[in-house]
């Protein structure tokens, strides 16, 4: 089944076959399931992406490639988190991490990244431990800069 989806707020919109499908949905909000990515037609090259959820219209994530902001960013995937995204172990994944805004900073959330099979559209969020980095790892400032 094909779907477009646009986002009201912007001129953002998804064209997709299948949604992505988060089974146990997303750590502390277990009802959402099902998205798809949203992201600009006009530039592929923009790092940010919206995951819109498809269970509840209200909900959109502002996402990005953990590696942009922080390339040494590697968590190690358990057996049971391939096994979850249906993969061989060591098979190839897609990551995502979340954006927010907070106390004056674009923050991104580093221990809870979201992990994709390409290929089956399933996703995981895996919760990192015994990391140097946070759930709100600052990217950049908000201000005049436009951010």
């Amino acid at each position: 089944m094909t779907m477009t989806v646009p986002n009201p707020t912007d001129n953002q919109t998804a064209t997709t076959t299948d949604s992505i499908i988060f089974p146990d949905g997303l750590v502390g909000c277990q009802d959402w399931k099902n998205f798809i990515l949203m992201t600009d037609d006009g530039d592929e090259e923009l790092p940010v992406a919206i995951l819109q959820s498809l269970d509840d219209a209200s909900i959109s994530l502002m996402v990005t490639d953990p590696r942009f902001l922080e390339p040494s960013f590697a968590p190690k995937l358990s057996a049971q988190d391939y096994a979850d995204l249906g993969l061989d172990d060591g098979g190839q994944t897609v990551m995502y991490c979340t954006l927010s805004t907070a106390d004056g900073w674009l923050t991104a959330n580093l221990l809870g990244p979201l992990v994709l099979n390409p290929l089956t559209r399933r996703g995981k969020q895996i919760v990192v431990v015994d990391s140097v980095f946070s759930t709100r790892y600052r990217v950049a400032p908000l201000g005049s800069s436009g951010v």
